[in-house]
Parts: C-alpha cells; structure tokens; sequence
C-alpha cells in the first residue's frame, strides 16, 4: 500500500506541474527549507546545494529539477504533498467534494 501511495502522490504532483495547475513555487510553499532539510537524505540535499551553486542561485524550479516529484514523494511526508494538492484544489474551486 506504500508503495502504491508514494507512485500516487509523485503522479499527481507530476500532473499539476506539467498541467500548470500548480508550479514550483507553490509546493516549495509546502515542502518548505525546514521540511526539505529535515526529511531529504544527506546526499540528496547536496545535489540540490551543488546544483544550485553551479547556475548560481537557487529557486523553486532547480530544486524540483533535482528532487523531481518521484523523490518527494518517496522522502516527504505525504501531509505536506497533499496540503499542496489541497491549496491547488481550493484555487481551481474544486471544494466540498461528496465521495460516495
């Protein structure tokens, strides 16, 4: 069941970045410095860091470049992904949804 979760949430999270229903910025607003620092391994974090020095800054898409949808899914907590979907779900107006 875990593993069909964690390939659930990278799928959606990769379909809102391709469908432009959310972008980079808006899961970095979730998977935030301290939520990325304290739940991504050791060297994984320096990929980011080395990839981010290399271009010369750091932003939401170059961190999403290196830690694709695939990766948050398998390290994050999957409250924070969903918050994510959620505030997209609630921007598109889809709330209140009935499940029968």
């Amino acid at each position: 069941m875990s593993d069909q979760r964690q390939a659930w949430f990278a799928r959606v999270v990769e379909s809102g970045l391709q469908n432009q229903i959310f972008n980079p910025a808006d899961v970095l607003a979730h998977a935030t410095p301290d939520v990325l620092a304290n739940h991504l391994p050791p060297d994984l974090l320096s990929k980011v860091l080395t990839a981010s020095l290399a271009a010369g800054s750091m932003t939401p898409e170059r961190v999403l470049e290196t830690v694709t949808p695939e990766l948050l899914a398998k390290h994050l907590p999957h409250e924070v992904l969903w918050a994510c979907i959620a505030a997209a779900a609630a921007r598109a107006g889809v709330t209140n949804v009935v499940v029968s």
